[in-house]
């Protein structure tokens, strides 16, 4: 973060330090981030909360007198990188009675206790729900100098926390949380709890607010978004309710959404995005596994047949649509001949990317017990010859835009070499460069591009005027 934007915070925490919580003013907080855009938000969340009690980010632990380790537990590697970073931030915290070390995100709701073993020198541990009583856990912390467990706190109202994000054209916005589905391999139900959702009016409010600080895209965020407001706890409105509230936004560019579940797609928020012209026609659309099969093992509630409607569907009435996905192998159980199905599922449905993984046993799921794994030697090399599928497919699709002419909205903007950096409605990233006679561009314009280079990695051309 800069100078400019510290002192920003300085000025504007002097008067927004909550009645009743503690004052900050004076310290300093580092925030390291492990896992997926919903732990990327909470940290902005929790960066908010320290910095309206008076506190000050820093990008150095070893200068923070509050440290916060926000972590993933989808596999094991992510567990083993937080710890393995703890221990290095351990070694050159600040000493003091006053500074404070927290572990926080799936793997802390996860461990609970277990992380005081693993780490004596943690002192806070809480959950994602519990992000909301952060500043009173810390006071709790800082009043008595005792560890404190926040994970086994009863969850509290749904409520968003003010964030502190980085300056910029998009943005995060969480509109559900937590899932009710009970996929075997899945540890997010027990991390992050049931399905909730937020109130239209709370998330329009929050957009409006974020439109009138400069930006122009946003990214609602769910670890079932396509779910919100099934539960009746939305004021009876559903998820392509709100897409339409959140598109009559005045001053906003462009809206997108994940990560949306199978079981939860709808012919109606088919029809939103046809029709929306700020919604992106980009899906994420996990679909893990192209054998009916391991996907029943899986517990997923869908079959391939149901999948393929799906997006035939969004191919046929939703312009320039595009699809990524997630997929696992190595699944309990998975044999050659389901990882072929795999393999010709994505072959078939020609994805624009996708997240792959060989599937990581975690405590607390239903298939941790299972066994039957197909040798470790086995499903490495299943991963990578998905990978290089997939790959030789995005390479082919931005190779056959060479030519053409794209619309980006910019995020980055390079001064030295003139290139402004940002994604396509599909989501594909472009390198634009600006003619020399042109002036510098704004964060959040629409340029035009046409592409001269493409590999699998993004495109890459001029560009020749605005959107």
């Amino acid at each position: 973060m800069t100078e400019r934007a510290q002192s920003d915070i300085a000025a504007e925490s002097q008067g927004a330090i909550l009645s009743g919580e503690q004052d900050l003013r004076g310290k300093t907080f580092f925030v390291k981030t492990f896992g997926c855009q919903m732990n990327v938000h909470d940290s902005e969340r929790m960066s908010g909360l320290l910095a309206g009690s008076g506190a000050l980010p820093v990008n150095d632990p070893a200068e923070a007198d509050i440290i916060l380790v926000n972590t993933c537990t989808i596999r094991d590697k992510a567990d083993q990188k937080a710890l393995s970073d703890l221990g290095r931030i351990r070694m050159v915290r600040k000493d003091g009675p006053e500074n404070i070390l927290a572990v926080t995100g799936c793997m802390a709701q996860r461990e609970g206790e277990e992380i005081f073993r693993l780490v004596p020198d943690v002192d806070l541990i809480l959950g994602p729900s519990q992000i909301r009583n952060l500043i009173p856990l810390i006071e709790t912390v800082s009043s008595g100098k005792t560890r404190v467990n926040g994970t086994i706190l009863p969850n509290p109202e749904m409520t968003t926390p003010p964030a502190l994000r980085p300056g910029g054209a998009t943005a995060f916005v969480t509109v559900q949380e937590g899932c009710d589905k009970a996929c075997a391999y899945c540890v997010v139900p027990s991390t992050r709890g049931a399905e909730r959702s937020r109130p239209v009016q709370d998330i329009v409010n929050e957009i409006e607010m974020l439109v009138r600080s400069g930006y122009s895209e946003v990214t609602l965020l769910g670890q079932n978004v396509n779910g919100y407001g099934k539960k009746g706890d939305a004021g009876g409105a559903l998820f392509p309710d709100l897409l339409r509230k959140v598109e009559g936004i005045s001053g906003l560019k462009r809206v997108r959404f994940t990560t949306s579940h199978p079981v939860d797609m709808s012919h109606e928020l088919l029809e939103v995005m046809a029709r929306g012209s700020k919604i992106m026609p980009h899906l994420h659309l996990p679909v893990q596994s192209g054998s009916d099969a391991v996907l029943s093992r899986m517990q997923r509630g869908y079959t391939v047949a149901q999948y393929r409607e799906w997006v035939s569907l969004l191919r046929k009435v939703v312009p320039g649509f595009s699809l990524t996905t997630d997929l696992i192998v190595g699944f309990c159980g998975e044999t050659e001949e389901e990882f072929t199905q795999t393999m010709e599922v994505v072959a078939e449905f020609q994805f624009e990317g996708a997240f792959s993984f060989i599937y990581s046993p975690r405590p607390s799921t239903p298939a941790f017990s299972w066994g039957t794994l197909p040798p470790r030697e086995v499903s490495v090399e299943r991963l990578e010859r998905l990978q290089k599928l997939v790959e030789s497919q995005s390479s082919r699709r931005n190779e056959a835009q060479m030519g053409q002419t794209v619309e980006i909205l910019v995020e980055k903007w390079d001064p030295e070499n003139r290139v402004a950096m940002g994604r396509t409605p599909q989501f594909q990233n472009v390198r634009g460069i600006l003619p020399p006679s042109w002036g510098e561009p704004e964060l959040g314009d629409l340029l035009k591009v046409n592409i001269e280079v493409a590999s699998k990695s993004g495109l890459k051309g001029t560009c020749t005027g605005r959107a």
